[in-house]
């Protein structure tokens, strides 16, 4: 059910669908860190939506929330084609780690699993946005090579990382290159 992970002992990262038992454990992490509006947010363009938990000894200590959509329709934007296909993102609209737990690599092992998974569900990147003055997520995003975008619209950072796989975009060299 779920993944051994990272250097924390006894942590693991599991996917929590509705009815598993963990799912309650999670709402305490989530109210605690007030992100119950991002951690319910639903849209109609979400392809898919997926929750990872961190555990730890038996309790929750920590989640992420990330949905799969088309490339740029949450923006408005009509969806983005290559090679015939259409282009799935990774977008992490909830994450956090109890305070008392932070600093020992857990939010990092929630963020490369969700990695992980993404690249899995064919997501050629993944997404989170961040209100400035949130050093520690920027912190952690940019030490694992998140691209940084500032937001024209408010007073939020985007972050990007690109899911690269050979099979599904490769470059030969046509246009453009």
């Amino acid at each position: 059910m779920g993944r051994v992970a990272g250097g924390v002992q006894g942590l693991r990262i599991v996917e929590v669908k509705e009815e598993s038992p963990i799912w309650e454990q999670i709402w305490p992490v989530v109210e605690q860190l007030a992100q119950r509006p991002y951690f319910e947010a639903d849209a109609g363009h979400f392809h898919s939506s997926h929750v990872l938990a961190a555990i730890l000894e038996d309790r929750s200590v920590g989640f992420l929330r990330f949905v799969v959509q088309r490339l740029g329709e949450d923006e408005g934007r009509p969806p983005i084609v290559f090679r015939d296909r259409t282009l799935y993102e990774a977008k992490i609209i909830a994450f956090g780690v109890l305070p008392e737990e932070r600093n020992r690599g857990i939010g990092r092992t929630l963020q490369k699993e969700a990695m992980r998974r993404a690249r899995a569900l064919e997501c050629c990147q993944v997404r989170s946005r961040s209100d400035y003055g949130n050093s520690a997520n920027y912190h952690l995003k940019i030490s694992l090579g998140f691209g940084i975008q500032p937001s024209l619209e408010n007073d939020s950072v985007y972050f990007v990382m690109a899911l690269p796989a050979e099979d599904r975009l490769e470059f030969s060299g046509g246009e453009g290159a």
